[in-house]
């Protein structure tokens, strides 16, 4: 589990969420309300996703005809979008108490990068891929590094 993983609120902007995301190098933020209980998820694909209209997705032609400096428009357009305006709402997510298989089934099984730890509905952390590989690999592969349980592991960004 990532230790200190982003969180942000449903109000903060797009240009703020940027910041913070990039500064950490996380992909994904965890969209907490005032208590502390989960509300949404945020990632850099949800604001590729807001930048590029999902109709371009079905055209690809429509990729080819867009002028130089179409992104960079639709970015600074979203400068004071708040959070809530593009976080995903439907969430899985799984406690300390469950197992590490069933959390890289529901990484697998559903395409997820991230996945939210919920204690008594307070959100404690997030699981990612590289956290999980980097507690079961290096026992497995025979390195020197101490293999740490995904609670004490830090990451730098998500696979």
């Amino acid at each position: 589990m990532l230790p200190a993983a982003v969180t942000t609120t449903p109000e903060t902007t797009f240009e703020e969420l940027m910041s913070v995301l990039l500064e950490s190098r996380q992909a994904t933020a965890a969209v907490l309300d005032d208590q502390q209980r989960l509300v949404g998820l945020v990632g850099i694909h949800d604001v590729l996703r807001k930048v590029v209209p999902l109709y371009v997705n079905l055209d690809r032609k429509l990729m080819e005809v867009m002028h130089e400096g179409y992104f960079e428009e639709r970015v600074a357009r979203l400068r004071n979008t708040r959070v809530r305006d593009f976080m995903v709402q439907a969430i899985d997510s799984v406690s300390p108490e469950d197992t590490l298989i069933k959390a890289v089934g529901i990484i697998v099984e559903k395409h997820r990068k991230t996945l939210p730890v919920i204690d008594d509905g307070r959100f404690v952390g997030m699981i990612t891929r590289r956290t999980i590989l980097e507690h079961v690999i290096p026992p497995l592969i025979g390195t020197s590094q101490s293999a740490k349980p995904p609670s004490e592991t830090a990451t730098e960004d998500e696979l």
